[in-house]
């Protein structure tokens, strides 16, 4: 008997992409197959092994036509007839209702979670009503060989369990201090070569911490080959960002800093994971102590017998 194939479609950077890991998970649970209907720069991350089947690349030009008044183009029908059910994380009307004249089956669902609900449970809403059980919490994601040696020499000029860190975001809101995080990186690192992590518009960031001793730069990593770097991360420091999500998923021990967004709704998942956050909301409110204490506390807990 052939595996039921649904879609999973999702307009979303990789935070987001990462959070629907436990709708991923239940589906395959309920014997689904999984493809994505997303972003292939953020989806990419979902296409190693126990992960999706495939992906289908949110930003190709005849996908726009889903969104558009009239039939969708022949060649996409083509390509999604063989799915017996697509769930569609989106407020768009016209975005399901042109699938429903492709799949059998469309489950629309409002991506944004309501307060003090998690977005994994959320989002796990959307695929419950095609019998995909709730999966607490999927293993660490796996990454090949070949993705761990695309790091190169950072692997090399790295020690066993080194400290990562990320100062960026997709939004200035929810970023610490740039000056913090160098300070908190110098603490840690003690001197040690330690992992920072540069995306495209970390610039002022990245310029600080690149600038503490012991500083190994990776710029703009593919993010399955940053994942597997990160899985060797004793520590992973880093605001609520994609970034943060893959240290999660990829089992790195993960501290969050949040301040503008609710922890309860975008902690990121993973088998150790904790917060620090700013009660005002404002991420300049939040003290270097602070963190530097949450990360005490944990190696403390830690060395406990």
């Amino acid at each position: 008997m052939s595996q039921k194939r649904a879609l999973l479609v999702r307009a979303g950077a990789l935070g987001d992409v990462l959070l629907l890991r436990a709708s991923l998970h239940a589906l395959r649970a309920g014997g689904w197959a999984v493809t994505l209907l997303v972003p292939a720069r953020s989806g990419s991350v979902l296409l190693g092994p126990g992960e999706a089947e495939a992906l289908i690349d949110w930003e190709r030009a005849d996908v726009a036509a889903l969104l558009a008044a009239g039939p969708p183009p022949p060649a996409l029908c083509a390509l999604l007839a063989g799915f017996e059910a697509a769930v569609v994380y989106s407020r768009q009307v016209a975005l399901a209702e042109a699938l429903r004249a492709i799949v059998p089956r469309v489950v629309a669902h409002d991506p944004a979670p309501p307060a003090d609900t998690h977005a994994a449970a959320w989002l796990w809403q959307g695929v419950r009503a095609l019998g995909a059980p709730w999966v607490e919490m999927p293993e660490p994601l796996l990454f090949t060989g070949d993705e761990a040696r695309a790091a190169g020499s950072l692997v090399e000029r790295l020690p066993p369990r080194f400290l990562a860190v990320h100062p960026g975001s997709g939004s200035p809101a929810k970023n610490w201090p740039a000056p913090r995080f160098a300070a908190l990186a110098a603490a840690l690192a003690g001197g040690q070569p330690f992992l920072a992590i540069a995306g495209p518009a970390d610039g002022a960031g990245t310029a600080l911490l690149g600038a503490v001793p012991g500083a190994q730069v990776a710029r703009e990593l593919p993010p399955r080959v940053l994942g597997a770097l990160l899985q060797r991360a004793g520590l992973y420091v880093g605001n609520d960002s994609g970034v943060t999500h893959l240290a999660a998923a990829a089992g790195a021990r993960t501290l969050a800093l949040f301040g503008p967004t609710d922890p309860a709704q975008w902690t990121p998942v993973g088998r150790a994971v904790r917060t620090v956050g700013a009660a005002s909301g404002a991420m300049e409110d939040l003290t270097l102590e602070a963190v530097r204490d949450a990360v005490r506390r944990w190696d403390d807990e830690a060395a406990t017998p």
